[in-house]
C-alpha cells in the first residue's frame, strides 16, 4: 500500500457527473423557483410613474376601511371600571408605617435639629414638624387616630383619576373640629398623600364591550367600475389602494407555469454545463463524493440569496446601487480555495449569469421603475466576471490575508465594472461615482471577509481540516507553539522530535503525513500550564516537585495536561482534528512511574486514579502519535542507546501499547505497524548515531594557534579610586522575577 494509490484522484465518472448535475438542477430550481409576482409591485408610501385604471368592474370589502372603523369605534367606548377594596387595606398600611417612623423619631434622644431632618425626609412641612415634636402621648394618638379614620373615611367611596384631587382637598371639611388648627394641619398632611384612585379597570369587561362595539360596524364596500382611475399619476400608494390593485388583478398572487418551466430550464442548463465540465476536465481536486457537494452547496446558496435579495432592491430608482453590494463573489473564491481554481472560474460564470436571469423574473411593469437591459448586464458582470479577479489571488494561497486582497481586487473589478456602464447611461450624475465606489468595496471585501471566514471554519462546516489551517499551525512561530517554546522548552523540543518521528511514519503508512505532524506540535500543549512539573523543563539539575508529593498527587497532577491541553486548545480554537491529538496520545494508559511506585507500598492500589481519561486513538494519526510519543521518551531515557537496543525498545513500545489494546480502536493493520515500526527503528538511529571521537591536536596546530593570537599587552597603570563612602544602612536587591 502506496500513498501515491491512496492520493490519486478517483475520475469523475459518467454516473457520477449525472448524479451531481440531477442534484445541482435539484438545488438551483429550489434556488430559481418564481414564488413572487410578475406583474405590480406595490408598496405602500411608493408615488406613481403614471396614472392607473381598472381593468375590469370590482366589488370588494375593504378590510383596511372596516378596520379602521372597527378600531374607531372600539377606542369610543370608556374603560369598565370596578370598586377595588384593596387599595384601601394598602394605604391604612402605608399610614401606620408612616406614623411608625414619626414615632420612632420622637423616642429617639437625638437633638432638635436630628430630629427635623428626619420628619423633612417624610414630607412634613415646617410647621408640622413643631407639632409633631410638641404634642404630648395623649395628643399625639388622638391625632393618629383622627388621621386613620379620615383617610378611611376618603378610601371608601369610589374615586376615579378625576375626583382624587377633590378628595384630598376635601380633606380639611372631615376633621374633628375638636382639633386645633396646628392638629388639623398635621392630619391633613398625613392623610392627603395616602388619597389614591379606587376604580380599577376591568379588562374583561372592558374588552368584551369594545368587541361588540366592533362586531356592530358593517363591513365596508368599495366599488370600482372598469376604466375608473385607481391612483393617479404623482399620488403615493396608501392601504385602500393596495387593495384596490389587487382585487382588480394587477398583482398576481399565483405562480404561472410558463416561470417555472424557465426557471427549470436554466437550472438544468447551469448544472449540465458544470457537469459536463467536470466530467470532460477531470479536475484532481474533485475526487470525492464530499468534494461534489461542497461544490453544488457553494454554487447553489449565493443563487439563492441572489433569489431572496434582489427583489427587495431592484429596480434601482434612486440609483444607490445597493442590487450590486452582495458578497457573491465569497463562493468562487471558497471553490477556488477548496477545490480547484478552473472549476471555481466556471461556477462564477454561471452563479453570475443567473443572478442576471433572476432580473428577468422580477416585475418589469413596476409601479415606480423598471428593470433594464444596463442593469441586467451590470448583475451579469458583478457577479460573473469580477469574482476572477479573486479566484487568481487565492490560488494555492498559504495565508489568510490574501483573502481580503482577494476581495480588495473583486472590489477594484466590479468598481471597472460600473464604471464602463455608468459611462453610457443618459441620466448619470457626479454623486452615482461615490454610490458605486461603496457598493463595489462593501460587496468586494465582505467577500473576501466571508471567504476567509468559511475557510477557516470549513472544518466544522464539511467535516474536514483545510491544508491552510494546518500549514499555518505548523509554523513555529505560532502563538501555543511560541508560547511552548518560551515557557517550556524541553516539551517543545520533544514535540519536535515526535513530530519528526512520526512524520515520516505517517507517509509510509499513507496516513495524513501533515496533520500527524501538526498534531505532534501540539500534543502536549497541556504542559504550559505546569512546566516545571514535567522532568523535561526542569534544567540545570532543579530539584524535581513531585519529591513532595504522593504518587496519587503527583500523577493528578501528570493527567492535568490532558485536561487543561484540550481546554486551551478549545479556547485557541484549534481544529477539532488537532485536538483530538491531545487526550488520544495518552488513551487509556496508566501515568505508570508514579503507578508504580504506589503500587510498591500498596499493591492492591486502585489504578483508575492514575489512567488517563482517553479516549484511546480513533484514527492512524493519533495512534501514530501515541507509539512516537512514548518511543522518543523511552529511547531518550535510556542509557543504551545502540542500533540493536534501538530495535528492542521500539519493538517493545509497540508490543506494550498493543497488549494493552491501546490501538484497538484506531484504522491501523499489523502491516502498518511494522511498517511504522522500522520507520520509528531508522529515525532514531540516525538521531542517535554514533559519531568519531577526534584526537587531541597536533604539535603544529598548537603553534600556529599561538602564532595567530594577538599581542597581550598589560593595561596601562591608573590612578586607584577613592574608597567608597560606608554609609549605615544599604540599599536592599530588588530580588529578580525568578527568585520571588
Amino acid at each position: 500500500m502506496t500513498t501515491g494509490v491512496l492520493n490519486r484522484a478517483r475520475p469523475i465518472s459518467r454516473s457520477r457527473a449525472i448524479t451531481f448535475g440531477v442534484a445541482l438542477a435539484a438545488l438551483l430550481l429550489v434556488a430559481l423557483f418564481p414564488f413572487f409576482p410578475q406583474q405590480f409591485s406595490v408598496r405602500v408610501g411608493d408615488i406613481a410613474s403614471r396614472t392607473v385604471t381598472s381593468p375590469r368592474d370590482v366589488s370588494f370589502e375593504s378590510t383596511s376601511l372596516t378596520e379602521t372603523k372597527r378600531d374607531e369605534a372600539a377606542a369610543a367606548v370608556p374603560p369598565s371600571l370596578v370598586f377595588d377594596q384593596t387599595v384601601r387595606t394598602e394605604q391604612i398600611t402605608a399610614y401606620d408605617a408612616v406614623i411608625q417612623q414619626i414615632e420612632r423619631i420622637r423616642l429617639q434622644t437625638s437633638d432638635e435639629a436630628r430630629k427635623r431632618e428626619q420628619l423633612e425626609s417624610l414630607g412634613l412641612s415646617a410647621r408640622t414638624i413643631d407639632t409633631v415634636l410638641v404634642l404630648d402621648d395623649d395628643e399625639w394618638a388622638a391625632v393618629v387616630t383622627e388621621g386613620g379614620r379620615v383617610l378611611t373615611q376618603q378610601l371608601s367611596v369610589s374615586l376615579d383619576d378625576n375626583s382624587v384631587q377633590s378628595a384630598r382637598d376635601s380633606v380639611d371639611a372631615v376633621i374633628g373640629a375638636e382639633f386645633s388648627a396646628d392638629s388639623a394641619l398635621l392630619v391633613a398632611e398625613l392623610v392627603r398623600p395616602l388619597i389614591a384612585t379606587t376604580l380599577i379597570e376591568d379588562s374583561a369587561q372592558t374588552e368584551e364591550q369594545r368587541a361588540a362595539a366592533r362586531a356592530g360596524v358593517s363591513p365596508e364596500l368599495v366599488n370600482i367600475a372598469a376604466g375608473d382611475i385607481i391612483l393617479a399619476a404623482g399620488q403615493p400608494v396608501d392601504e385602500v389602494t393596495s387593495e384596490k390593485f389587487r382585487a382588480a388583478g394587477l398583482v398576481a398572487q399565483r405562480v404561472e407555469w410558463e416561470n417555472v418551466a424557465a426557471a427549470a430550464i436554466v437550472a438544468a442548463a447551469a448544472a449540465a454545463a458544470l457537469a459536463g465540465y467536470l466530467f470532460v476536465m477531470q479536475p484532481r481536486g474533485i475526487n470525492s463524493e464530499r468534494h461534489l457537494i461542497v461544490l453544488a452547496v457553494l454554487t447553489a446558496t449565493p443563487v439563492l440569496v441572489a433569489k431572496l435579495y434582489l427583489p427587495l432592491v431592484m429596480p434601482d430608482d434612486e440609483s444607490t446601487y445597493l442590487p450590486y453590494i452582495l458578497p457573491i463573489a465569497a463562493a468562487p473564491i471558497l471553490i477556488a480555495a477548496l477545490l480547484e481554481t478552473d472549476v471555481s472560474v466556471v461556477a462564477s460564470v454561471i452563479i453570475g449569469s443567473l443572478a442576471a436571469f433572476i432580473s428577468t423574473f422580477l416585475p418589469d411593469l413596476s409601479l415606480v421603475a423598471s428593470i433594464g437591459v444596463l442593469d441586467t448586464f451590470r448583475l451579469l458582470g458583478v457577479y460573473a466576471l469580477a469574482p476572477i479577479a479573486g479566484i487568481f489571488l487565492v490560488h494555492h494561497a498559504d495565508r489568510l490575508n490574501r483573502y481580503l486582497t482577494a476581495g480588495v481586487a473583486v472590489a477594484g473589478a466590479s468598481y471597472v465594472i460600473l464604471l464602463s456602464t455608468w459611462l453610457v447611461e443618459n441620466n448619470r450624475e457626479p454623486e452615482d461615482l461615490a454610490w458605486m465606489a461603496l457598493a463595489a468595496s462593501v460587496g468586494g471585501i465582505s467577500a473576501g471577509i466571508i471567504a476567509a471566514g468559511a475557510f477557516v471554519t470549513a472544518g466544522s462546516l464539511f467535516g474536514v481540516t483545510t491544508r491552510l489551517q494546518l500549514m499555518e499551525l505548523s509554523q513555529l512561530n505560532a502563538p501555543l507553539l511560541r508560547r511552548l517554546q518560551d515557557e517550556a522548552p524541553g516539551t517543545f523540543h520533544h514535540s519536535i522530535l515526535v513530530g519528526n518521528l512520526a512524520e515520516r511514519a505517517a507517509d509510509l503508512i499513507g496516513a495524513d503525513p501533515l496533520l500527524t505532524r501538526v498534531g505532534c506540535y501540539y500534543h502536549d500543549i497541556g504542559k504550559t500550564l505546569q512546566p516545571g512539573m514535567y522532568i523535561e523543563n526542569q534544567l540545570n539539575g532543579e530539584t524535581t516537585p513531585h519529591e513532595d508529593m504522593t504518587p496519587e498527587e503527583s500523577a493528578s497532577t501528570i493527567m492535568q495536561h490532558v485536561i487543561g491541553g484540550v481546554a486551551l486548545a478549545e479556547h485557541e480554537h484549534l481544529p477539532a482534528r488537532v485536538q483530538a491529538f491531545i487526550p488520544e496520545h495518552h488513551g487509556t494508559r496508566l501515568v505508570a512511574y508514579f503507578y508504580r511506585k504506589a503500587a510498591e507500598k500498596d499493591p492492591d492500589i486502585d489504578p483508575a486514579a492514575f489512567t488517563y481519561p482517553g479516549p484511546r486513538p480513533q484514527s492512524k494519526e493519533t495512534a501514530i502519535v501515541m507509539l512516537a510519543d512514548s518511543t522518543e521518551a523511552t529511547v531518550r531515557s535510556a542509557t543504551d542507546r545502540s542500533p540493536e537496543q534501538i530495535s528492542e525498545m521500539v519493538d517493545a513500545v509497540i508490543a506494550e501499547r498493543l497488549s494493552e489494546g491501546q490501538l484497538d480502536e484506531s484504522d491501523l493493520t499489523l502491516r502498518d505497524i511494522r511498517t511504522i515500526a522500522e520507520s520509528f527503528k531508522t529515525t532514531m538511529r540516525a538521531v542517535y548515531h554514533p559519531r568519531v571521537a577526534y584526537p587531541a591536536p597536533s604539535a603544529a596546530e598548537e603553534r600556529r594557534r599561538i602564532l595567530r593570537l594577538p599581542t597581550m599587552r598589560p593595561p596601562a597603570p591608573t590612578a586607584p579610586l577613592p574608597p567608597p563612602a560606608v554609609t549605615k544602612t544599604a540599599t536592599p536587591r530588588r530580588k529578580r522575577k525568578w527568585e520571588q
